[in-house]
């Protein structure tokens, strides 16, 4: 990714939206509200900062992931580029600036998330770890009698 990269790490303020254009193309559009907390040193409070509020926009298979994953109120981490839209809205052209998201996580600081398979041909999903061993398996395991993950045609994150 070149250019205008910007990382967002906030909370989700309403549930995603899964939406189809004519085209067939999914396209999932939210905000993230971001505010800055400290301490403060004096009455050990904590004190919130202002909130700034981010319009995501995200295309295909990870808008479909988005939609079937991540709902109202989940820490994300979102990772993409900067756009400047132009509208025009009672006379006056108008700005919105919004991220066109590349990638989308759950914070992990904050949640704890799995992941599994989506298989979108025939809409179910496998477990992540399907086909290996577990945990206390692997420890008598060496690291090539593992087999290696196949690729799905795309991963969603469920919390």
């Amino acid at each position: 990714m070149n250019g205008n990269t910007i990382t967002v790490v906030g909370n989700l303020t309403k549930d995603p939206i899964l939406k189809y254009l004519p085209t067939g193309k999914a396209v999932i559009n939210f905000t993230v509200a971001c505010n800055h907390r400290w301490r403060d040193q004096e009455t050990q409070a904590w004190v919130d900062g202002e909130a700034a509020f981010f319009k995501i926009e995200c295309w295909e298979m990870l808008a479909e992931n988005i939609s079937e994953s991540l709902r109202k109120g989940d820490p994300v981490i979102v990772v993409g580029r900067m756009i400047c839209r132009t509208y025009e809205q009672e006379g006056k052209t108008r700005e919105s600036w919004e991220l066109k998201a590349e990638t989308v996580g759950p914070d992990l600081r904050r949640r704890a998330a799995s992941l599994r398979r989506v298989l979108r041909t025939s809409q179910s999903s496998e477990p992540l770890s399907s086909g290996l061993a577990s945990a206390a398996e692997d420890e008598d395991r060496d690291i090539e009698d593992i087999e290696p993950l196949t690729v799905a045609p795309g991963l969603a994150v469920a919390s």
